[in-house]
């Protein structure tokens, strides 16, 4: 058992989740969203498909190292298994901070 009640395996997963970062992105956001991209385009093979990404647009250049990549690991992933029916909007997103 793990310190916390859990087993062994739920703390080297968690201690794995904290370390990749872009692992646990790929895996619980971008992931799902592809694979039903995916479907939809099987499912409707005479249609093009738009998938609508949002940009986070930061203040500072600074910022931008301090946030999650998961729009750009998305749109590889689409990129990387999709084809020309799939269509990537990208919309900037601005947060005032």
């Amino acid at each position: 058992m793990g310190p916390h009640g859990g087993s062994a395996g739920d703390a080297r997963g968690q201690r794995a989740a904290e370390a990749g970062g872009a692992a646990v992105t790929l895996r619980l956001v971008a992931l799902p969203i592809c694979e039903y991209v995916l479907k939809v385009e099987a499912e409707n093979p005479g249609r093009q498909i738009a998938v609508i990404v949002p940009e986070l647009v930061e203040r500072h250049w600074y910022h931008y190292p301090l946030h999650n990549k998961r729009a750009e690991i998305l749109k590889w992933l689409i990129l990387l298994k999709g084809n020309e029916r799939i269509v990537l909007i990208n919309v900037p997103w601005y947060i005032k901070a």
